[in-house]
């Protein structure tokens, strides 16, 4: 069988535009490690991480993350672990590259986020007072694993 001239040439760019199209992607994904790597070095994270700590230890329904602060919330009682408010702790607001870096740092330093079935990763619009739009994030429990936590809860060992 042979190729006539233009089947070729859309052959060939599609494989050159999809060689770009994995070099670009890799470039993104090492700018991620990078930005990810400076927020774990950050002061705000060290002064983060007591609270990560805790929330390794216990059940978590959600934790959100907007450019002002950060929040994790218990699911037995379901009131809220803890709370950081970056301008309380003499912080300025993260933007959206640090916002997005401070998720996914948070999702490999506490193991259980990153499990697709039972947390999932939400992004939500926020408005500001002033009007601005803004865009935070939240890791939320799946329904089924949260019911499966409060069955084992509820459950009396028969000794």
């Amino acid at each position: 069988m042979r190729m006539s001239g233009w089947t070729l040439f859309f052959c060939v760019c599609g494989l050159l535009l999809s060689f770009a199209l994995l070099i670009i992607d890799e470039k993104r994904r090492q700018h991620e490690l990078l930005l990810m790597e400076r927020m774990r070095n950050s002061m705000l994270y060290y002064d983060l991480y007591p609270m990560v700590l805790y929330a390794r230890k216990h059940e978590i329904d959600r934790v959100r993350v907007e450019r002002n602060r950060i929040v994790f919330y218990g699911v037995c009682p379901p009131v809220s672990m803890g709370e950081f408010i970056l301008s309380q702790r003499g912080y300025r607001p993260l933007n959206a590259r640090r916002t997005k870096a401070l998720v996914m740092v948070l999702a490999e330093d506490i193991p259980l986020l990153r499990s697709n079935t039972h947390y999932r990763l939400q992004r939500y619009p926020v408005i500001r007072p002033n009007g601005q739009k803004d865009h935070g994030y939240q890791y939320v429990i799946r329904s089924y694993y949260k019911t499966a936590l409060m069955y084992e809860r509820r459950r009396v060992p028969l000794d």
